[in-house]
């Protein structure tokens, strides 16, 4: 049986992990576009032969670097749950919602999932910071695409997650 005390930290912790579900979305969302961009991008420089081989070797070189982040940053499999354990065991957004439920049930502190919490935490900015640098790559790349007449289409940068401390409530 939980105390008072630990349920009240599971709860802050629990609404800690909610205050980074929306960016890890954000950035499965951009993860995606820009695999699709760059699926697109390939195909179109496929067919042409004014594409110098350095520009065509430099989208290469960033698909497999969107590609590297597609066990943290790609949606899992089976929907927004992670699949049920099915799927991309190490994507943030299923680990993130493990961590959440776990919490919110009420888990014992004890565990894995509940302990997941600290990992998952730490892993979210670290997943955007690298969405970002591949994003601000791809806009450079985009632009030197544009000279041969081939479009990528760059998602918008992913806002860091704000999350607040916890707040303090007064004694009755």
């Amino acid at each position: 049986m939980l105390t008072a005390v630990e349920r009240k930290r599971m709860y802050d912790q629990a609404m800690e992990i909610h205050a980074l579900q929306p960016a890890i979305n954000d950035a499965t969302a951009a993860h995606t576009a820009l695999t699709r961009g760059l699926a697109d991008a390939t195909t179109a420089i496929a067919g042409k032969s004014d594409v110098p081989a350095d520009v065509k070797a430099s989208v290469e070189a960033l698909t497999k670097e969107v590609a590297a982040l597609a066990p943290r940053l790609a949606a899992p499999a089976g929907g927004r749950g992670g699949g049920g354990g099915r799927g991309n065991n190490e994507s943030l957004s299923a680990k993130l919602g493990q961590a959440k439920n776990g919490l919110t049930a009420g888990m014992s502190p004890a565990d894995p999932t509940v302990s997941a919490y600290t990992e998952d935490k730490a892993q979210t900015p670290k997943a955007i910071s690298d969405i970002n640098a591949v994003i601000a790559k791809a806009a450079t790349l985009s632009t030197t695409l544009a000279k041969y007449s081939v479009t990528l289409t760059v998602p918008a940068p992913v806002k860091a997650p704000v999350v607040a401390a916890p707040t303090r409530r007064a004694a009755k």
